[in-house]
């Protein structure tokens, strides 16, 4: 029987404890794009976005394989963690991903290689750049890749501290990097994407070492098991289908834009796109905390303890990045002149509806985790094949008719909408949840806060001109209204009295 109280004193422990670093490291990463932009300028940092976008295509391998093994690691250590079935799954895992990664270079190579140079719209006297940027996000991509099944091993032990070490070494590289790139004297497009090649490196060289040290089934050995490859191949089969359509939707956008618009939009695109994964880095670590918990309940049969976990990480997803995103859609082109000063068209509406689309996909994010944990894929991912077909074909349509790029933007976000009530129908059908708990538990705290927390800021802006009130003003009263509002509406008696015990501990021993 999985201990209940302690399984939410890890995660609320797990995602202070990373919580409050990221906002310094949201500050440093927003501090550090402004600087890059205005260092590299609106075509360079275009270029660097959408061609890394086309390598960033590939990474639907690196997502199935991390998910698989995540997702396995998690089950077995569920069932009580037997060390051989556990150094079964990683070596198999690893020796997929290695195989992965040739594969991606042969691709990038050559299919890779023939697009960037024969169909972006890139200036001719930055393709020489171009192509060196190219390379090196290549074999930055390929690290990553083989950094995967360790960081899926981190993930399913729940070693969460790892993410805020990471967090530390990003705020110090982010800021050497801007340093020396406003110092050096040579292509800083070329020594842009040299350096985070550098990184990269580190990095892996980190999750190695890590691993290899903290967990026995690190110990890589040649294994051939047919049931468990069979089985992983069964579950990876659905995921690489479905990380694919999602990564050709992203960066198959990124690219229309490229040549429909050209660079500037995908600058603004990239802006945009830093902001939101800003802020879904405070949402993500209360995720990664959860997912394992999910996993493991569903593999010990304990459902009762599976939805509660569902029904609290749906609400805590949203109100994490609610609570952030909440400024950014009051205040969008204070808060851009604030960080960039001067920037590219369209960045302040792609951002808005980027934070809608986040907001959108943490309603149903907990309920694909079940998805995965219980292996019933078929159905539910035929309906997410439907929907990222939809946004990907609509996406041209919107851009070939000569509409404004936002429109494009905006397709994902609309069809998610639409599809919102379908997957949560799907979940009654597949798990057998309860729709009115669902509604009862999280859809109506959800729609509450969202509501309550916006509804006195629309009022404001209606009754007073702009600019009457400073930005600032808006921007910290609604931060602390919706924390407010989140606090006596969206959470329960007991997880707001787990915070504040948890608050008062770190003070006490931060004093």
């Amino acid at each position: 029987m999985l201990n209940i109280s302690q399984n939410n004193n890890r995660i609320i422990k797990n995602t202070l404890a990373l919580y409050f670093h990221q906002i310094v490291t949201m500050v440093v990463g927003l501090f550090t794009s402004r600087v890059v932009l205005q260092t590299l300028g609106v075509t360079d940092y275009g270029i660097h976005n959408v061609v890394g976008g086309v390598v960033a295509m590939f990474a639907f391998i690196s997502g199935t394989l991390m998910n698989i093994t995540k997702r396995f690691i998690s089950i077995e250590l569920g069932k009580g963690g037997d060390i051989n079935v556990l150094k079964k799954i990683f070596s198999i895992s690893f020796f997929l991903h290695a195989i992965a990664a040739v594969g991606i270079v042969i691709l990038a190579e050559t299919i890779g290689l023939w697009f960037v140079n024969n169909r972006l719209v890139i200036p001719f006297d930055r393709m020489v750049a171009m192509n060196w940027v190219y390379q090196f996000a290549i074999f930055s991509f390929v690290l990553s890749l083989l950094s995967a099944p360790l960081k899926a091993l981190i993930v399913a032990h729940e070693d969460m501290h790892i993410h805020g070490y990471m967090g530390i070494f990003g705020v110090v590289v982010r800021l050497i990097m801007v340093y020396l790139l406003v110092i050096i004297d040579a292509d800083k497009l070329i020594f842009f994407a040299l350096f985070n090649f550098a990184v990269s490196c580190l990095i892996w060289l980190f999750y190695f070492f890590y691993c290899w040290k903290k967990y026995p089934e690190t110990n890589f050995s040649f294994v051939y098991d047919k049931s468990l490859i069979n089985e992983l191949s069964k579950f990876g089969g659905y995921v690489f289908v479905n990380t694919f359509l999602g990564v050709l939707v992203v960066n198959g956008v990124t690219i229309m834009l490229n040549i429909f618009f050209g660079p500037a939009v995908n600058a603004a695109r990239g802006l945009a796109n830093t902001v939101n994964t800003a802020l879904l880095a405070f949402s993500h670590n209360f995720r990664q905390a959860i997912i394992p918990q999910i996993t493991m309940s569903c593999a010990a049969g304990e459902t009762v303890v599976m939805w509660n976990l569902v029904e609290r990480g749906t609400r805590m997803v949203y109100f994490l990045l609610f609570v952030f995103a909440v400024p950014f859609l009051l205040e969008t082109e204070f808060i851009l002149k604030l960080w960039l000063g001067d920037f590219p068209r369209y960045t302040a509406i792609f951002i808005q509806l980027k934070i809608i689309e986040a907001l959108l996909g943490g309603v149903t994010s907990s309920l694909g985790v079940v998805v995965n944990a219980t292996g019933k894929l078929k159905i539910w991912y035929s309906f997410s094949f439907l929907l990222l077909t939809l946004v990907f074909v609509f996406s041209y349509f919107v851009s070939k008719t000569g509409n404004p790029p936002y429109y494009t933007i905006a397709v994902l976000p609309i069809i998610h909408f639409i599809f919102l009530p379908i997957f949560i129908f799907l979940a009654k059908k597949l798990f057998h949840l309860s729709i009115g708990f669902f509604a009862q538990k999280v859809i109506v705290p959800i729609l509450l806060v969202s509501v309550i927390s916006l509804m006195p800021f629309y009022f404001i802006n209606k009754l007073f001109p702009v600019y009457t009130i400073s930005p600032w003003i808006i921007i910290t009263t609604s931060m602390l209204w919706t924390g407010i509002v989140i606090l006596l509406i969206g959470l329960r008696k007991n997880e707001r009295v787990k915070i504040f015990a948890s608050i008062r501990h770190k003070i006490f021993f931060a004093n």
